[in-house]
């Protein structure tokens, strides 16, 4: 069986799809749920953003 890193199935829709999913959470246990889910889906475009550029530096 392969082992498989991270890197290797972690991408921008990954990264957006997880954080707003977390801002989903916090949205609804806060009470303001499109806030949350708009912070929430720009820190995963920015998260995934600077992945890619890391993975894409390291061979």
């Amino acid at each position: 069986m392969k082992k498989y890193m991270v890197s290797d199935y972690w991408n921008m829709g990954a990264s957006i799809g997880l954080c707003a999913a977390v801002g989903i959470m916090l949205g609804a246990l806060l009470q303001n749920l499109v806030l949350w889910l708009c912070i929430g889906a720009g820190v995963g475009v920015v998260l995934g953003a600077v992945s890619m550029l890391f993975k894409k530096k390291t061979p």
